[in-house]
């Protein structure tokens, strides 16, 4: 059922974006992504190479580009950030910013903090908040179930109607059914489910029903 479906792609999602805040987080540059704009030094690097990745943007690959700058006494400074295809060139001459008080730790200069680690962990986070989405009201409709299972009582509900919806389980149609059952004192309820398994739609088909009796109506 739906509740089933929606529990099992909210923990996929969840056990994914999970993994990928745990991996990069190790790799991201956390000096970069809490500093300020007076703390970096600007500085002239070069381009040194490309490779291609896996990602898109616009369906367009991205490529890492990789730079060699000097700073702190250092002429082996090494970056790298995300970038099309194309954009840059071998020796090209490109303005970075690095930190000042830790030279090693750069970005190209007036960008945001857009490079591989920094979007993965995002996506992580992402994946983490769409997973939450989807357990959510499956983990809560799973414990007013039980909740209705273990202080439920138990009363025959008898089918009123069966209406066909546009959607099919392996080629089956789904049905909404509502059912009718009593709770004492002449007060009837009504309880409506979809499935598609069916045994009999007549009149006189019944179905074992558990109700909450502190909500006579569930």
């Amino acid at each position: 059922n739906f509740g089933r479906t929606s529990f099992i792609i909210g923990f996929l999602f969840a056990i994914v974006g999970l993994t990928f805040v745990i991996f990069y987080s190790f790799k991201l540059n956390w000096k970069i992504l809490l500093a300020g704009k007076n703390d970096f030094t600007s500085a002239v690097a070069y381009i040194t190479g490309s490779v291609e990745t896996q990602y898109t943007t616009d369906e367009n690959i991205l490529f890492e580009y990789h730079y060699k700058y000097s700073a702190g006494g250092n002429n082996e400074n090494t970056g790298s950030f995300l970038e099309f295809a194309g954009s840059y060139e071998v020796g090209q001459e490109i303005q970075i910013e690095y930190l000042k008080d830790s030279p090693h730790v750069s970005r190209i200069a007036g960008t945001d903090r857009r490079n591989l680690d920094q979007i993965m962990f995002l996506a992580g986070i992402g994946g983490i908040l769409g997973g939450f989405l989807f357990l959510y009201p499956s983990i809560r409709k799973t414990r007013r179930e039980r909740k209705i299972l273990i202080a439920g009582r138990p009363v025959i509900g008898k089918l009123i109607h069966a209406e066909p919806t546009n959607m099919k389980v392996n080629e089956q149609t789904v049905y909404k059914l509502t059912y009718e059952y009593s709770t004492g004192s002449n007060k009837s309820q009504k309880f409506s489910v979809r499935s598609h398994m069916l045994r009999n739609l007549s009149d006189e088909h019944t179905e074992n029903i558990v109700y909450d009796p502190g909500k006579p109506s569930r």
